[in-house]
């Protein structure tokens, strides 16, 4: 099967993920990754929806699937520490928040997690600096948002 009519399916997932419709949006990840299963993507975006309907376990096994084909993919780290901490893993949450950081410094979410783990293991002065790294980069992010705003009008 082309890549395209994957690429399509995740892309019709993802704008039914984003107005909550999670069943429907993971039935498009399962259409996808039945026409090509080595696909990442599917696999981390159906992790995605995953964690929003708390299948926690479920989300963990299919960052696990993603990451086997792409050790390096920093979005599938970040949703993984996500589910992790929602299964009060705080020891593997913080592993994988770090992988996901190190991969991408900039995944305001995977610093933020990190931060929450760490309080939660006693880890005061690591937490304190995960947690600016977060706000840091929201900041950043909110800036970022409030230019292309002012550009679109301009």
């Amino acid at each position: 099967m082309p890549v395209k009519d994957v690429v399509e399916l995740l892309k019709r997932g993802k704008a039914l993920a984003k107005r909550t419709k999670y069943k429907e949006a993971i039935a498009h990840y399962e259409k996808a990754m039945s026409l090509d299963p080595k696909y990442p993507e599917s696999w981390y975006l159906r992790a995605a929806a995953y964690v929003e309907t708390s299948r926690h376990k479920e989300a963990i096994a299919d960052c696990d699937k993603a990451l086997s084909m792409d050790q390096n993919y920093a979005d599938a780290w970040s949703i993984k520490s996500l589910a992790l901490f929602n299964l009060d893993r705080y020891e593997d949450a913080v592993l994988a928040s770090t992988r996901a950081t190190m991969l991408n410094g900039n995944d305001a979410a995977a610093w933020y997690i990190k931060g929450v783990c760490l309080d939660e293991l006693g880890r005061s002065d690591e937490a304190q600096e995960a947690y600016g790294k977060s706000l840091e980069l929201e900041i950043i992010l909110d800036m970022e948002a409030d230019r292309k705003k002012i550009m679109q009008r301009g």
